[in-house]
């Protein structure tokens, strides 16, 4: 008889037992790199960045206009690491394909990215926190893109063609997993030392140290790749040739107009899938007024779940095709963003849930709650001129409390405020711009809609809808990336990886400059949700294009190119 729980044989299973162990060591450094990405950028580090940003500068700064907000900082400084990454992609990876350089590149981004982070524990020690954690941070990310480079361009040298979305969804679901585990110690252990400033610190640069002792496995085991048809030459001639080669693979494309299309589809979703991933911590907490604890849960939510979810759409991808795989992940990222333009706070209903919370005492009102104001913000600076008389003090009288209860109609007022007890006992006020309130326009016709026949009949608090937002990216997630890396390694000529993989760094890392900046310009200057539609239109956008990718026709180019003899210039 037949057992029904079979195990079916794995996909690595016609592999050399060599070739496993390099597979599995090369999956290992997304194990590794994965806790800067899920602690640092996603969990920890934008909640920590914005009560740091918040207790300095409050809400932030105007300049012309322009709100610099601790979301649109985080962003912009986002954007600019990404940037410097885009430009300087393309020489690398040239330099790596002839001077065979990649693991040894890849291992100088490792540590500068793994010093930065545990560099970020010395935050409290500085004279301006928020800064200096700001700085640092930048450098990680420089250090974790960058190795990243080089660490995707071994791929199609460590895995054969017929695997890549095996071995590709496999390296997402250690990154997941790896990034999940490390972080759900993290939350154990801010929980048990409730969120201290030291506690926190010492979470983040935890992860530089698991970052680089898990990547010493990949950087042992995994060789550096070897090309018959190409002779290795020196760094600094590699160099001069690398701006040379740059422009004959700028003409060369036509010739690989598949990879083109497929290049450009995918700097579009995935310039709008990261930049969502980007900010969503930081989102919210500014926007949303989420929970610290729910927003690390959410993360933590993300790991476990897309681990499953990078098998399911590699299974998926043998069934209908890499392509079609791709366009359903994606497909469902724009569902998911849809959803998330639609969050929106419950209103206000205990007390605690109020900026500013007064109780009284005999004859007076203690101000047990207020809000930090910034003396940059000139929002901030107009509510503390109006109101000085009453929030400067921690005691407030009855007459005057009154009179500040009648402040919370003033133009560009943002908070609430909430009585208990005494002759104000459960008189309430809330701001027009306060999060909770939703006006008449059309981007907020849509938050106002679901919280009306969903969030608030059901119960559903800004918390529990972020956790709901976690599920979902969790099982589109590992699909969208993992398929998107194996199907440009499938399509690119494998002899002139490094490069082209460092062009795919340089086009999807130029583009992804303009998501945060489009978000940060059009949150700055109109709203956080306004953003979010502009991110949505484009990854249908990125969707649309997708469907004229011929893969097999790409193939094709790229192993017509590998059959020609590949020289490097005397």
């Amino acid at each position: 008889m037949i057992s029904i729980f079979k195990r079916k044989p794995s996909a690595l299973s016609k592999i050399s037992k060599a070739e496993k162990k390099i597979v599995k060591a090369w999956c290992m450094y997304d194990w590794a790199n994965s806790a800067f990405f899920t602690s640092v950028v996603s969990a920890i580090m934008p909640v920590y960045f914005v009560s740091l940003y918040r207790d300095e500068l409050g809400s932030g700064f105007v300049v012309f206009n322009f709100q610099f907000s601790a979301t649109v900082v985080w962003a912009l400084t986002g954007a600019l690491a990404t940037f410097i990454i885009a430009l300087s992609s393309p020489v690398f990876g040239i330099i790596a394909d002839r001077s065979g350089l990649k693991k040894r590149l890849m291992t100088i981004f490792c540590i500068a990215g793994c010093l930065s982070t545990i560099m970020l524990f010395f935050t409290s020690y500085s004279s301006s926190p928020w800064l200096f954690s700001l700085i640092f941070y930048f450098l990680g990310a420089l250090g974790a893109t960058g190795a990243n480079v080089f660490y995707n361009s071994l791929l199609p040298h460590i895995a054969p063609e017929d695997l890549l979305d095996d071995v590709s969804s496999r390296g997402y679901a250690y990154g997941y997993l790896g990034g999940g585990v490390l972080l759900f110690f993290h939350l154990v252990f801010l929980m048990f030392f409730d969120y201290s400033d030291l506690a926190i610190r010492s979470c983040i640069a935890s992860v530089g140290l698991w970052w680089f002792g898990w990547a010493l496995w990949t950087l042992i085991v995994v060789p550096e790749p070897t090309y018959e048809k190409t002779k290795k030459i020196g760094v600094i001639k590699s160099v001069t040739r690398a701006f040379a080669q740059i422009k004959k693979t700028g003409g060369e494309v036509k010739q690989f107009k598949m990879l083109l299309i497929f290049l450009i589809a995918f700097v579009i979703f995935n310039d709008a899938i990261a930049t969502c991933l980007g900010i969503a911590g930081a989102y919210g907490l500014d926007v949303l007024r989420i929970s610290p604890e729910t927003s690390i849960l959410t993360i933590l939510i993300v790991q476990f779940v897309a681990v499953p979810g990078s098998f399911i759409f590699s299974s998926l991808a043998k069934r209908l095709g890499t392509i079609k795989s791709l366009s359903i992940a994606v497909l469902g990222w724009g569902f998911i963003s849809i959803l998330a333009v639609g969050f929106a706070p419950l209103e206000l209903s205990d007390h605690s849930d109020f900026d500013y919370q007064l109780e009284n005492e005999a004859d007076r009102y203690e101000i047990s709650t207020k809000p930090t104001l910034s003396d940059t913000n000139k929002i901030e600076i107009k509510w503390l001129e109006a109101n000085s008389d009453y929030i400067i003090e921690d005691f407030i009288l009855l007459p005057e409390a009154s009179i500040f209860k009648n402040n919370f109609n003033l133009d560009n007022c943002i908070y609430s405020i909430s009585f208990k007890d005494g002759p104000l006992d459960a008189q309430t006020a809330i701001c027009e711009n306060h999060p909770t309130f939703l006006n008449e326009n059309i981007v907020d016709l849509w938050p106002k809609f679901l919280r009306y026949i969903v969030w608030a009949p059901l119960g559903i608090n800004q918390d529990m809808q972020f956790l709901i937002l976690g599920i979902g990216v969790g099982l589109v997630i590992g699909g969208a990336q993992a398929l998107g890396r194996s199907l440009f390694a499938y399509m690119s000529p494998k002899s002139r990886s490094g490069e082209f993989f460092g062009f795919f760094s340089l086009s999807w890392r130029s583009i992804s400059v303009i998501g945060p900046l489009t978000y940060a310009i059009v949150a700055g200057f109109s709203t956080p949700r306004t953003g979010l539609i502009f991110l949505v239109i484009q990854i249908f956008a990125g969707l649309y294009i997708l469907k004229f990718v011929d893969v097999e026709e790409g193939r094709r180019v790229a192993l017509e190119h590998d059959d020609k003899s590949f020289k490097v210039l005397e």
